[in-house]
């Protein structure tokens, strides 16, 4: 029986990598995105290339919401053997020019929408005393972020929150970890650059602060998947130095 893996966010940017790169796997993949039409696209593409995949609508900040995607899910695969909690959001602002609401909707999406996921992952896990829940977490949520401090608070609590879930899902044999992917071609780490300013952060080297290749994440995903890391658990894993 294939397994399932749940992604939040999973219409776009890293998160559609990973489910692509899951989907040739052979995991059965639920691409859950509020962008539906994106997240279908992503899950026919999926389908088309003989993967097993399908596109669930979700606001990752509203418990009902969650809570019908883990019910559709589950009604379609059986189970969800993986959770991977990508939804987030980022926008450039001075802490002294952000209006609380700004402050708010990201917290609402990256943070609360995180423990939510998370939180019903586990309540369905826990009596199978199996199951793996993974989050997108950032380096600015250890060294901070000018323009951006709601959001390195958010990967800040992604972090902390990590750590505190997987000791109490420790004795449920569910492991709980994150990952910081560093700067990433994305349309959100776009934000706030010229093309000509992430051009020159394109020639950087790898090593050297440049930028974190996708088949890099997708590659650390499938290591966390795996029984190479079936005891790992609360930590969190950087692709780049948090600068």
């Amino acid at each position: 029986m294939s397994k399932t893996i749940l992604v939040t966010g999973g219409a776009g940017g890293i998160c559609s990598d990973i489910c692509r790169g899951l989907a040739a796997d052979g995991l059965n993949v639920v691409v859950a995105d509020y962008a539906h039409d994106a997240a279908e696209k992503v899950a026919m593409e999926i389908r088309e290339n003989k993967g097993a995949a399908i596109a669930l609508k979700v606001d990752v900040g509203d418990p009902a919401s969650v809570a019908e995607m883990m019910s559709r899910a589950i009604s379609k695969y059986g189970q969800i053997d993986y959770a991977f909690c990508g939804a987030g959001v980022m926008d450039r602002v001075p802490v002294i020019e952000m209006p609380e609401q700004v402050w708010d909707r990201l917290m609402r999406i990256n943070l609360k929408g995180v423990f939510l996921c998370a939180q019903a992952a586990a309540k369905h896990m826990m009596p199978r005393k199996e199951g793996r829940i993974l989050s997108i977490a950032s380096g600015r949520g250890v060294a901070g972020a000018p323009r951006s401090a709601h959001y390195a608070a958010s990967k800040a609590g992604v972090i902390a929150f990590t750590k505190s879930l997987a000791v109490e899902l420790a004795r449920d044999n569910i492991t709980v970890n994150c990952v910081c992917p560093g700067a990433t071609d994305t349309p959100m780490s776009r934000i706030g650059f010229t093309p000509e300013q992430f051009k020159k952060r394109e020639e950087i080297p790898p090593l050297m602060d440049g930028l974190t290749h996708k088949f890099e994440i997708v590659g650390l995903v499938r290591y966390l998947l795996s029984d190479a890391t079936k005891f790992v658990t609360g930590q969190t894993f950087f692709l780049r130095t948090p600068k």
